[in-house]
């Protein structure tokens, strides 16, 4: 069995993440797994082995399906697995050209399906032989969006041996060089500075929960778009010395080491893997009730939900962790045994299922 990854995309985000790891662990299940990355993008820097450089110029652009179609006659796959929606289409018109592969897609955003008939078509369609939603809200959303055909759920998932913990002295060592006291309590934050990501609701409550206890900083991880506007946000509010914008990081499981709470925000998610490692530090998480957060933080269990875009209920929930030592470690626990179902290789075993059931 011969498998092909295909992703477009030119950032390290959660989706090309779970592809290298999926092509890594089919590897080291002793499945011949190819990946297909777009040539300018960081997924085709950081994969190792069986790594194909594709050259991408959007997806019904003819340079685009010819250039797929010289990686798959090179590979010869029995599937084809699309990652992302722009590598959807041309593995779907190939497919129509007459190439003999199965084809399977992830859908990873919990966003509604465009309503122009190229989007329709590439979901509604007798080529695509499974379609795999990573969460229960995904699924659902492509359930309300009139997708007939059956759906599966796949979790994404993560390496838990893989995960980093650092000594005391290294921890220590790390708060130092961010500039964070020894006493301080840091709430943590991963992600793209995106409009779904929503953080700007998140400063917003922190804003209140330093109003009540003055020993916090918030710990920013990422870049983006917004990047610029959420650090202005945050001198308007008065507190830019109080949050630390890490911009883009390659150490994110070091410095989820030093964080004691977690928050995500977002008014749309489809699962969030940084939730998962989060989870597997054993952070207590604080999260909106958006896309398929509440399928991993089960409120007054290992964490807290709250509505989107209320910046006063996380700010509430937040202060209640920080000044509840006994319920913040309960919590801690509960995160840590919440994370082993999503343990990486559960995932690459229902892939390997799947593609063997197709």
């Amino acid at each position: 069995m011969k498998i092909l990854h295909v992703d477009t995309g030119k950032e390290w985000r959660g989706g090309q993440r779970q592809a290298l790891l999926l092509h890594e662990g089919l590897l080291e299940n002793s499945v011949e797994s190819y990946l297909a990355g777009n040539e300018s993008g960081k997924l085709i820097k950081k994969c190792k082995k069986n790594c194909i450089p594709y050259r991408y110029k959007g997806e019904i652009n003819p340079v685009s399906i010819f250039n797929l179609k010289k990686i798959i006659d090179h590979v010869k796959p029995d599937i084809v697995h699309s990652h992302d929606a722009h590598s959807l289409t041309p593995s779907l018109i190939l497919k129509y050209l007459g190439f003999k592969y199965k084809l399977v897609h992830t859908r990873r955003v919990d966003f509604h399906i465009k309503n122009g008939l190229m989007s329709r078509w590439k979901y509604n369609n007798k080529n695509t032989d499974s379609l795999v939603a990573i969460s229960e809200a995904v699924k659902n959303i492509l359930i309300s969006d009139g997708i007939k055909r059956p759906v599966e759920k796949i979790y994404s998932g993560l390496d838990m041996s893989s995960v980093v913990k650092l000594s005391d002295n290294k921890k220590n060592d790390l708060r130092k060089k961010l500039g964070i006291n020894p006493g301080d309590f840091i709430i943590g934050s991963v992600g793209n500075f995106v409009p779904h990501k929503d953080f700007a609701t998140l400063i917003r409550a922190f804003r209140l929960v330093y109003d009540e206890k003055k020993n916090v900083k918030l710990l920013l991880v990422g870049e983006g778009e917004l990047l610029n506007e959420m650090r202005k946000l945050a001198e308007d509010l008065n507190i830019s010395d109080k949050i630390i914008f890490t911009g883009y990081a390659e150490n994110v499981d070091e410095l989820m080491n030093i964080m004691d709470l977690y928050a995500a925000t977002s008014q749309e998610e489809g699962l969030n893997t940084s939730v998962i490692e989060a989870m597997m530090h054993g952070l207590p998480v604080v999260a909106t009730k958006a896309g398929g957060l509440p399928e991993l933080v089960k409120d007054d269990y290992n964490g807290y939900l709250c509505d989107i875009k209320d910046y006063t209920g996380v700010a509430d929930k937040l202060t209640i962790l920080l000044n509840d030592e006994e319920k913040t470690h309960r919590f801690s626990l509960n995160s840590f045994e919440i994370s082993e179902k999503f343990e990486e290789a559960h995932v690459v075993e229902k892939y390997r299922n799947l593609y063997q059931k197709i």
